[in-house]
């Protein structure tokens, strides 16, 4: 809801959602009442926004992994510049935060903003606990779209997750990559890390080789078929690192599939239903989230 003052006309224009509330309403009386005290006392040349906060400020969140943090430092990095001068319009005296990946959270105090560098002071640290102690690692077959791999990143990483590894299975489709796309993934992965909470910056890798599979920790293979299958609540997560491996469109290939159980990776069959590829990930992380 924004209030729109200007030197010529003192006029008040509600939203359209401000405007449903009936006119007997206590809210609606609270807006009339705040319009009558701007009209009888305001007299400024510009125009100025007034937005009434229904919940409370979250400070925003910042990962860094190159600075010695705990401290007053100066950040002279463009994005970050650009990212609380014109995108968040912050001021002196706001707080943020900074992390990376220590498991603390340190709260600054902006000191000073310039076009070239933010000053910040140092507040105070506390710790995470947004992270799990289970760790998973994503071992996905490319899937046919960029746009599902951006899917895959984000939500996996606001679930929780350790470390991404995309590999080419026998039926996956050609995707180019290149470094500008894995720098627009790793990306995705550190805004979907401050956005959620997390501490821990997920690492990302593409591989050429198909169908690799780890030596340490639990694996298991995400399988259409429930002959010899296992369900999800027979996994363990005592013993980690858990790798998942999950299918393109097409589903694995019968000589994957003998693959796997060549290495003794574990089957695991869900139900019935036939799940996306960037849908059944996040089903099994979730589950193990909760054990």
């Amino acid at each position: 809801m924004a209030i729109f003052i200007t030197k010529y006309q003192y006029k008040i224009k509600f939203s359209p959602i401000v405007r449903r509330f009936p006119k007997k309403s206590f809210f609606y009386q609270k807006i009339q009442e705040a319009r009558e005290y701007i009209l009888k006392f305001s007299c400024f040349s510009y125009t100025i926004f007034i937005i009434v906060l229904l919940f409370p400020t979250i400070m925003q969140r910042f990962f860094f992994s190159n600075l010695p943090l705990g401290k007053n430092i100066v950040i002279q990095e463009d994005s970050f510049v650009h990212q609380i001068s014109r995108v968040l319009r912050s001021s002196v005296g706001d707080c943020i935060i900074l992390f990376n990946g220590d498991g603390q959270e340190y709260e600054y105090r902006i000191d000073s903003i310039t076009k070239k560098e933010i000053g910040l002071v140092f507040e105070k640290s506390s710790t995470n606990t947004c992270d799990s102690g289970v760790s998973i690692r994503l071992y996905q077959a490319m899937p046919n779209k960029y746009e599902k791999i951006e899917y895959i990143l984000q939500k996996w990483v606001e679930v929780w997750i350790q470390e991404f590894v995309f590999f080419r299975s026998e039926r996956s489709q050609k995707l180019l990559m290149n470094e500008r796309k894995i720098e627009r993934f790793r990306e995705i992965v550190r805004e979907a890390t401050e956005q959620c909470g997390a501490n821990k910056l997920p690492s990302i890798s593409f591989l050429e080789e198909k169908t690799p599979i780890p030596e340490d920790g639990q694996s298991y293979v995400l399988h259409t078929e429930g002959k010899n299958s296992k369900h999800l609540r027979d996994i363990g997560t005592e013993n980690s690192p858990i790798n998942i491996f999950i299918g393109p469109e097409g589903g694995w290939s019968s000589a994957e599939i003998s693959s796997f159980e060549e290495k003794d990776v574990q089957r695991i069959h869900l139900w019935e239903r036939i799940l996306r590829t960037e849908t059944t990930g996040l089903v099994v992380a979730f589950f193990l989230m909760q054990k």
